[in-house]
């Protein structure tokens, strides 16, 4: 008789423990989705906005932006990494001094973008265009 009590009472406290695992889950799960909601995005155009190559694209925040454009985009760099030479098969051409720069929130990056970790609300801006001259205005999705 005391076994089967023991017995009854640990499979009491096994199902309890099992039900706690479950009832915390959604929880964990929701704030996943909380984290992933406050990321950042990237976007990839041509001519300062004129020709979108990579739609506003989210990612997670924390990561550099080379990193994240990579996961965004197929990208060619050089320099070991450090310079973006062609994204979505568009390459830059020195000649044209057409070069890949890089914005933060419509702003010039003042780092390089493997050394640049996006934050919550960062949007990364990718432009195809002359290094020369800056773009006049600055696309909504890229703010």
């Amino acid at each position: 008789m005391l076994r089967r009590s023991f017995a009854a009472v640990l499979s009491v406290c096994a199902l309890a423990a099992c039900g706690g695992k479950d009832a915390a889950a959604p929880a964990e799960q929701a704030g996943t989705t909380t984290q992933a909601e406050a990321g950042a995005a990237v976007f990839v155009t041509t001519d300062c906005g004129a020709t979108v190559l990579a739609a506003k694209t989210p990612v997670d925040a924390g990561q550099n932006a080379m990193r994240a454009l990579d996961r965004v985009a197929d990208i060619e760099t050089d320099s070991g990494g450090k310079f973006v030479t062609a994204i979505e098969g568009v390459e830059q051409d020195t000649d044209k001094k057409l070069a890949w720069l890089y914005y933060l929130n419509g702003k010039p990056a003042q780092k390089g973008a493997a050394e640049s970790e996006l934050k919550s609300g960062d949007v990364e801006w990718w432009d195809l265009h002359n290094w020369e001259n800056e773009c006049a205005s600055v696309p909504a999705d890229a703010q």
